[in-house]
This record gives C-alpha cells, structure tokens and sequence, in this order.
C-alpha cells in the first residue's frame, strides 16, 4: 500500500479549496443601505433639488446677474460628485472586505500548488497542540496535520488517536466515523474516504461571522443618529418655519420667496449634506490606523531586542507600564502599507473584516485556548526527583539551570549527593531514554523517538540529570543499544519505552534493560525497588505510597515519568539473539489480567487510605510471575541459558519476559512552565483593564494549578467548569468553600446565573473542562455583555472555528521553526508568511496557513506576548485620535449650521456653500487628519476600555460641552460677518440698523458692489472660522490634559498642517476677491481684535470643559478599575 504522492494529494487539497472557499460570506461594516445612510443621502439630495431651483430662479430672475445663482448650481453639482465618489469608494471598500477571506483562501491555494512537497521533521515528540497523523506519501511516512489529509490517503492510527475523518480500515474493513476515537491496541492502517478540509471549510462558514461594530463606530452611529433624528430635523425645521415667517413678515418683495424660503433652508441644512464625503475620511483613517498596526507588528516580530522597562520605572512598582521595545515606525513606511491597503484586498491581515485597528484598540479580554506551545513552553520541564531513601522517599528539587554556569550542581537540595547511589542507574535510564536533547540534536538517545506514546514528558530533554549525576559523553560512549521497544497494555491507555543496552567493554553476555514510562504500568512490572543500598521488596504500602504520590501530581498538573531497571546475564558467549540493527522498535503487551474489582484500600502512612488497583497489588504482580512459562535449564547465575534462549523463540516473547521483575528506581515529576514574560503580560493585562481568560481542557484542579503558575488567580469562586455534571473529569466543587459558593456549572447554566444571580462568570479568568463548544459559546457570551474578545490558540490544533466567532484571533506558532525543511532549498528570505510567494515550504506550514484563516494576526514561536500588548498600546492611542479627529469634524458641521441658521434669523444672508465645502471638506478635514499623528502617550495602557455597550449614556454632557465648546466659534464668526459686512457695504448702515437694511433690499437686484461686499464679509467670516477651529484642533490632542500638560507643539504634523490650513484658505480668500471690488481698508480694527483676540475666550472655555471631562472620566476610571479588580463575591461565599 503505497498511498497517495504528494501531486495526488495536492489535486484534492486544491479541488476541495475551490469548491468550497465560496461559502464563506462576509457582508461589509460599511452598510449603505442602514437608515443613517439613506438619511445623509436623503438630506444631499434634498439639498441638491432646492440648490439647483435655487440657482435656476437666481440665474433666470437676478438683475444685474447674481453671481450666488451660478455658485448654487456649482454646489449641487460638487454634492452631486461628492455622492458619486463616496458611493463608489464605499462599495469598494466593501466588495474588497467581502473578498478578503476568499482572498486569503486563494492565497493558501497558490501557496499549496506551489508546494514542493518539503516535510519537516518536527523533532519534538507529540504535541498536545499540534494534530498530525503518519500519512504514507511518495512511499514514506510523514507525519501531516490534520488538514492535509487528502481523500485516498493511508493513515497509520494508534490507540487513542481520534479519526480526522469517515475512515474505512484496510484490512478488515471497519468504518471509522470521523471523531470517532480508536480502541484498538495495536496500530492500524485505514483508508481516508473524505478530505478533512472540506468539513473544515464548513465549519468556517457555519461559525465564521462578521465581526460586531467597533466601540468607536458605535459610538459614532449614536452620535450621528442623534444628528440624523435630533439636530437636523430641527435645524431644517428651524430655518423652514424662520424663513417662512420672515418671508411673510419683514420681506416686501414677494419675488424673492425662493431665495428667502428655500435658498435660505438649504443653506442651513448645506453642512449636514458635505457629510456625504466624509465617509472617505473614515475609510482613510481606518486605513491608516489599520497599516500602523500591521507594521508596527511585523516590525516588533522582526525585531531581535529584548523588552524592557523605560528608565523611569520602578520595577517594583506593581502599577507601572508594560515594557516596551525601542522599534520606530517611519511615518513613510506606514503610508506605503496604506497606500497598498487602499488598493488592494488584504488577506494577510484581514484588516478590513476585522476592524484590525479598532477591535485591538477595543480589547478587554483575551482568551487563550491551549496551552502547551502558546503561553507555555512546548516541553514539559523536569521539576522533581523522587527516590527511595529506605522505606520512605526523598523528593529533591530540580535547581534552574544556569547559563553562566552550566556545571553548577542540578539539584537545589543540600546533601543530595548521599543519594548518588540510586540517581546512577536513574541517571542512566534518563541519558538514553530522553526523547529529544536540543543541544545535541544528533547525539543517540534520539533513537526511540518514533516510541513515543501521547504523553510529551518521555520526550523532555533530561541530559543535565545525566550530567549533573556525572555522566559524561565518554561514558555513554561504553554503552550500545541492542534493542528498543514499546511497552503497551492492552485495552489501557498505558506504556513505557523500554531499552536494552549492552557495556562495549568486558563481557558481551551483561545487558541492562532500562524502562521509563506511565507510573502505573512500570509498577505493575516491578517486584523490588533499590533505595541506594539494596534491593528490597516492593509491597503494598510501598507501591500505594508512590501510587499516591501520582495521583497528587496529577491533581496539581504534573506529569510524572516511572524508571525502572532490571540487570539480564546471558551465559558465556552468549548475544542478544535477535536482530539488534532494525530500527523500528518492538512492540510488546504486558497483560494486566488482575480482577479490578478486588482493588484495596491501603494505608500509605503520608497521603493516608490509597484505593490501590488490583493490579499493582503484590499478590497480582506475583501471580504475574508465576504465570511467566517455566523453562528448564535455568542457572542461577544467569537469567537466561542457552535452553531458555531457545525455548523463547520470538523477540517479543524474550522482551516481554524481560520487561518483568524490574527494579523500581524512582520518579521523575515534570510541568510546564509558563513561556518567557508570560507572567508578567497578564500581570500588565491587570493593569491595562484587560482580563487575560485561561480556557483549560483538564479537570479544575489540574487547571487551577497551572493557573496558579501563571498568576492568575486560585482562590474559591475563581474557576467555573464548563463540562455538564454528566460525565465530567472532575467531581466538582468538592471543597468546603466551593459547596458554599454559587458557581455555575456546565456551559448552559451561564447566561441562567447571569440573569438570576451575579456576574462573577463574566469576572472570572480560568474555566476548567472546556471542550471546544462550550468555549465557543463562552465566547459568545463575552460578547453578549459588552466585552471585546482576542482569541489565542495553536496553529496546528483545531481551533479555527474558536478562532471564527472572536472579535479578533491570534494564531501562534506552538514549535519552533516549524517552516523549515531540511530537503527544500529557499531561493530567497521569507518568514513564512503569506505575503511572500512560495513562503509556505512546509507541511505544518501549510497547515498552519488553513487553521489561521480566520486570524489577522501570526505569531512566531519565539516572539513575545508583549508584542501583542505593544500594538494593542498603539491601536488605542489611534483609536483615540480617531475619535478626537471625529469629533472636531462634527462640532464643526453643527457650528456652521447654527451660523447659518442664525444668519438668516438676523436676515442676514448666510455662509454660501463654496464656502462651506472648503470648510468642511478640505480646512477641518486636514486639521481632523493632524489630530492622528498625536505623539504616543504610554499612560494610555493605565486606563479602563470602554466596554462595547451602553454607549454615550450620557449624551446630555457631552451636549453640553459641545454648545459650550463651540459656542464661541458661531459668536465670534457672527460678529467678524456682521462687522465686515456692515463696514463694507457701500451705503453703510449702523450696526444695529444692518438686519434692518439686508430686510428691505431686493436680494434680485444687489448691485455688483452689493455682491462683492458681502463676498467680502463672508470671506473674513470664513477665515475666521478657520482660524479659530485651528484654536480648538490645538486643544482637542488629549481628551483630558491641558495645553500645560501636552503642549500642541509636540504634534510637528499639526503644527505644519494648521500653518498650511491657514495659508491655503488665505489664498482661497485672495481668489475669491482678486477679480472685485472689495475694499478692505473699510474693515475695522475691532473686527480684527475679535478675530485674533478670539483664542482669550475661546481656549479657557476649552480647558473648561475638559476639566470638567476629566473629572468625570476619572470618576468613571476608578469605578470601573473598581469593578475590574474588586470581584463581588469572588472572595465571600454565599
């Protein structure tokens, strides 16, 4: 059975990607079909219809012509334009969001067609997090994750090794459902009769959904349903009513109804029409925000430096900043990404789809779904020795290793030299049974490798026991392997690698066989244990006490190894008498036949009564003994003659009787440690208002304890399990303070508890016994009550639909290099992302580029988790920006129509809309832009996110503070109009007198100095608008420190933007009155005085205001850290 070859395999990956990658739908944030959409569209149009009627009865009517009638049709037809643009640019950024996950899809299929078939030795032993099968390719076995299985495939399976899809065995042709777990013993080979990625593709499109509005655009569709249902109707209503009272009233020229009503209206509601471009601007700020992000990323994870704490910080400090690196994004680089981001759709970051600026400026939790690989390390490290010291044990710590000085003693215990007797042989075992050794990737205990079961403690490096006992490479070079074998118990997920070896010196007849492996197992295939001194027999309260010892590990998530040793004589020149070249290990079962319903209770004297199975009991293991064939001719000087030898006529039969009757050595405990800064992130989380959420699939004190190593919190009521009571782990809240607590238990009764008793699940960081749905729907429920998930999880493990329902997810390489291939030669640099062609050069690349198709964000191996926290720093401060620079652009529209509305209620005529236009599409627009090169504020991480609910409830503050930020602005704008337009008038009127005389002229029939005096007058009102936004632009950089604390020059961007803002409009200003007669030698001083002396009134009411905002926000800063950190309940049972 050959299998298929790569090319065959490659054709059905491909046809199943192009079949199905279209049904995965993804509908665009940018709806122009919502109600706020038709109403902005709407109100342009209106506006459109009444400026072009406007401009037909001025241009058909006026004598002399009246210059305002062409500028009106030149309006309509620049809203007209402004329509067409902006619908077109919206459908785009849709059709290219949509598209995005096609894109990236298609991306992963030219990735795979131009696959080389290069396969990587992973080098590590199984991976909890990373699922692969021995799938037999171009005559080989490779191992290939899960996703690249193919239709046809044959797939080698082994006890407990769950099928990856509907499965047909070769031989006796059982049907394997997929999930479907094998019981089987011994390996079988089976038929692949599906591809798993078609059902991978389904379940994306089944839990993939369009990520939720951000907090932003939330809190912008509230702001701007208030101005859609609120302020515009009644500005329009307003000037309407106004007009038409006015018309009815004060005007004797009944001609000039159209103007006075409807040119009038218009021009009031005129800066809620220029609204209808400013979705480009959102569209440009998203797209700028978004390419920060993604280069400040790529930037962080290329970068070699390590993080570090910035100078002033005490390291003490329990609230100081998270530490950062020293990377500085060029502000070109940044614009070259958006340039590309703009045109083209951006399947590698998804940013579009996924709000990438926004959801990472919006995250309050962060969930993380594995483990091993992720956020700790992908191998277990040794923590414990536990040998026999005479009736009792002695457990001795593992001292950390130490760089400097790598000779230094392994063991932290003082005086544990007096067990160098039993740690020898111990010793021994470790250096030829580790699994892998990174710092000697060649060296021969890699060997049995291909031995190893589902646990990864057999494939922990333990070199530096063997060198730390006194092992030296010169040593180990005496001894030759014979023979490896597996070690498996029928019908019980147990083993043990099991390995003879021979000295090269002396008498060829002396083997030694060394056995390490599942506790339980090794036990019950010993009779003695060595305590340094001698051999003695190993009873039952012997093995009830290390059994005990096991189990205790196991509740405090350790993983423990049993070595065991047993000395074989051979006769005089006798060998092992089989095969030693073969490199394919031996296959043995151990037999447990003992009646599990006669297990005892015994007294182990430290853990107390022990339920010790039957099968480890000293009458069972005798037993086992006595049911060994006898075979005559045996000496008691050697184990087996030559008549023995004979009469053991298989391999199997002669190792199986070998692996009995061992000597028990000892125990080794191993954990996982959390990776490097992992700690201390979630401890900045803390402080950052970012709950980090541990989503565990063991039972809860398994869970608990690796929490506890983590940081996070153990106590009662800190650990909810999601498993129903039905057939779970673990048997529940068994202590005393978890019976009194009301926790929930089981995924379904979450939302019940939250509705009817508290919030602690939503409070809680660790959930023990999850299973990938009810993590799913956990999620959800995140969600459901305002918080903003980033989910983090294995590439290769089989969390694409986890990573589908997140607001944002994270992919992380759980083994190192894991693009790298021995036998594919790279023409080029790449770091294995899809950005590169022919970047993907491996299989579990390849994999690893189908699991992540939901995530935006890939990190390496090696990379830090503060990198995530870093760009989560500057999506914030961006997001910030963006809202000031939103804001800016609101309360200058709303200013503009109140001028004008009461313009016309002074009968005044109001702002023409060339000049509104300028104002509100290029003047503020370009301050609004400055307002996003704002320089980074580090306290940013300090602060409370808002939760993504209940947004502007209080939108009657805010209100207010806009009317009185902006109050000033319309005043002094109204009186620089009115003062200009009084001194330029040719028959100037007093002041008083001015609303008066505008009353009794005939607006038909200004005369052309008429015309170009109130030109004038509004040119200066223009630019005295202009200028004072630029006052208010300079106070609008932080939402609450003053000019003292974040003085605007520090903004260069804004700084040159406003110097060029002003420049420019004085240039539109001399254009406009180059070809008149406009005498601004008339104007007088006082109109420039309230122009320039404007900023003395206007800047203290803005300290105002935001003084009074800020009390406000620190108010609600320290209520929420409050209710961040103070967890009602959390510590009181009820």
């Amino acid at each position: 059975m050959e299998g298929l070859s790569t090319v065959d395999a490659k054709r059905e990956l491909l046809q199943v990607l192009e079949s199905e990658r279209a049904r995965i739908p993804v509908a665009g944030h940018l709806d122009i079909r919502s109600h706020l959409a038709h109403a902005l569209l709407g109100t342009a149009l209106c506006v459109v219809v009444l400026q072009i009627v406007n401009g037909v009865y001025l241009v058909s009517r006026g004598t002399p012509m009246q210059t305002r009638g062409i500028a009106c049709l030149v309006e309509a037809g620049l809203l007209v334009v402004s329509l067409l643009v902006t619908w077109r640019v919206v459908a785009r950024e849709t059709r290219l969001e949509a598209r995005e996950l096609d894109g990236r899809l298609r991306a992963v299929a030219r990735e795979l067609r131009g696959w080389r078939g290069g396969y990587a030795d992973l080098r590590l032993g199984p991976q909890p997090t990373v699922t692969t099968y021995a799938v037999r390719r171009d005559g080989a076995w490779r191992d290939v994750p899960t996703l690249l299985v193919a239709n046809g495939d044959i797939v080698r399976l082994v006890a407990g090794d769950v099928a990856p899809c509907a499965m047909t065995e070769c031989t006796t042709g059982i049907e394997l459902a997929q999930g479907q777990q094998l019981k089987i013993d011994s390996p079988v080979l089976c038929w692949a009769r599906s591809t798993p990625l078609q059902a991978h593709v389904e379940q994306i499109a089944q839990h993939h959904r369009r990520t939720g509005r951000s907090v932003l655009q939330n809190q912008m569709r509230v702001v701007a349903r208030v101005i859609a249902t609120r302020v515009l109707p009644f500005v329009a209503a307003a000037a309407l009513a106004s007009s038409v009272v006015i018309y009815g009233v004060v005007y004797k020229h009944r001609h000039m109804g159209v103007e006075a009503i409807l040119g009038q209206t218009s021009l009031a509601v005129f800066p809620f029409a220029c609204a209808a471009l400013w979705p480009i601007l959102w569209v440009a700020a998203r797209t700028y925000a978004s390419a920060g992000a993604v280069v400040l990323f790529d930037a962080l994870q290329r970068s070699k430096t390590e993080y570090e704490d910035m100078a002033d910080i005490d390291e003490f400090d329990v609230d100081a900043l998270p530490p950062t690196k020293d990377v500085r994004v060029g502000v070109r680089d940044v614009v070259a990404h958006m340039r590309w981001l703009w045109k083209e759709c951006d399947h590698r970051n998804l940013s579009r789809s996924s709000n990438l600026a926004e959801t990472l400026g919006a995250i309050t939790a962060i969930c993380s779904i594995d483990k091993e690989g992720t956020i700790a390390e992908p191998l277990c490290t040794p923590e414990q020795i536990v040998v026999p010291d005479e009736r009792d044990y002695a457990v001795l710590d593992l001292a950390e290793p130490d760089l400097a000085e790598p000779q230094s003693g392994f063991i932290a215990d003082a005086g544990w030299q007096r067990f160098l007797p039993v740690l020898r042989p111990l010793a021994l075992a470790c250096a030829y049974d580790s699994g892998t050794c990174p710092a000697a990737p060649n060296s021969a205990h890699r060997r049995i490798r291909a031995l190893r079961g589902p646990t990864a403690t057999q494939t922990a490096c333990l070199c530096r026991v063997a060198r730390g006992v006194g092992f030296t490479a010169s040593d180990l070079a005496q001894y030759k392997v014979e023979r490896t074998a597996m070690v498996a118990a029928p019908k019980r997920a147990m083993s043990f690698a099991a390995t003879v070896v021979r000295t090269n010196t002396g008498d060829a007849q002396n083997l030694h066989v060394l056995s390490d492996g599942n506790v339980e197992l090794v036990l019950s295939a010993c009779l003695d244990y060595f305590d340094g001194t001698r051999v003695c027999p190993l009873d039952d309260r012997t093995v009830a006490m290390y059994y005990a010892l096991y189990l205790n590990a196991l509740q405090q998530d350790l993983q423990c190894l049993a070595y065991a040793y047993r000395p074989l004589r051979l006769p005089p020149g006798a060998r092992w008498p089989f095969d030693s070249s073969s490199k394919v290990p031996a296959r043995v079962e151990l037999r447990l036949d003992a009646d599990e319903s006669q297990d005892q209770i015994v007294d182990d004297g430290e853990f107390g009564s022990v339920d010790l199975p039957a099968h480890l009991t000293q009458a069972a293991r005798l037993a086992q003994l006595r049911a060994k064939p006898r075979v005559s001719g045996t000496s008691g000087d050697v184990d087996y003659s030559h008549d023995m030898l004979a009469q053991l006529a298989t391999e199997e039969c002669l190792l199986r009787d070998a692996v009995t009757e061992q000597i028990f050595l000892g125990l080794i405990t191993f954990t996982y440690e959390p990776k490097t800064d992992v700690c201390d992130f979630i401890e900045d989380l803390d402080i950052a208002g970012i709950r980090f959420v541990y989503f565990s699939a063991s039972g809860g004190r398994q869970s608990k304890s690796f929490a506890d190593r983590l940081g996070l919190e153990t106590d009662w009521n800190t650990c909810i399990l999601l498993s129903s009571a039905d057939g779970a782990q673990d048997i529940g809240y068994v202590e005393d303070h978890d019976i009194k607590a009301r926790l929930p238990r089981g995924i379904d009764n979450i939302r019940h508890h939250l509705r009817d008793v508290d919030d602690i699940p939503l409070q809680v960081s660790l959930f023990a016994e999850c299973t990938p749905s009810a993590t799913r729907e956990m999620i959800e429920i995140f969600q459901e009550n305002g918080e903003v998930v980033c989910c983090m999880g294995s590439a290769l493990a089989a969390n694409t639909p986890t990573f589908a329902v997140a607001d944002l997810a994270v992919g992380i390489e759980p083994i190192p290099h894991f693009n790298r291939a021995k036998d594919v030669l790279l023409d080029h640099e790449n770091d294995g992302s899809m950005s590169t062609p022919g970047a993907l050069v491996t299989q579990y690349a390849l994999g690893a580029a189908l699991t992540c198709i939901p995530c935006p964000l890939f990190l390496q191996h090696d990379t830090s988790l503060y990198t995530l926290m870093q760009v989560i720093s500057e999506a914030r401060w961006m997001v910030g920006c963006m809202q000031q620079a939103a804001l800016l652009l609101l309360l200058a529209c709303v200013s503009l129509a109140v001028v004008n509305l009461i313009a016309a209620w002074c009968l005044l005529p109001p702002i023409p809309g060339f000049m509104l236009l300028w104002m509100l599409w290029i003047a503020v627009p370009m301050l609004s832009a400055t307002l996003l090169f704002v320089p980074h504020d580090e306290s940013i991480m300090s602060t409370m996110p808002l939760k993504n609910h209940a947004h502007m409830s209080d939108m009657l503050r805010f209100a207010i503070y806009a009317v009185v930020r902006m109050a000033p602005v319309v005043a002094l704008t109204l009186v620089v109009y009115t003062t200009a337009l009084q001194s330029l008038l040719p028959s100037a009127s007093p002041l008083h007198a001015l609303s008066s005389t505008f009353g009794r002229l005939d607006w038909l029939q200004l005369t052309q100095d008429q015309q170009w005096a109130l030109l004038g007058a509004q040119t200066y009102a223009m630019i005295a608008f202009v200028f004072h936004s630029i006052c208010v632009s300079s106070t609008m950089m932080h939402r609450t420190q003053t000019l003292v604390e974040f003085v605007p020059i520090r903004n260069v961007v804004w700084v040159c933007g406003s110097v060029v803002c002003l420049v420019l409009t004085f240039a539109f200003a001399a254009l406009l009155l180059a070809f008149g007669r406009v005498h601004v030698d008339r104007v007088p001083w006082y109109t420039y005085a309230v122009a320039f002396a404007g900023p003395l009134v206007l800047l203290p009411l803005q300290e105002f205001c935001k003084m009074h905002d800020k009390k406000r926000w620190t108010r609600f800063q320290k209520l929420a850290k409050l209710e961040f950190k103070t967890k009602l309940g959390l510590h009181s049972p009820l």
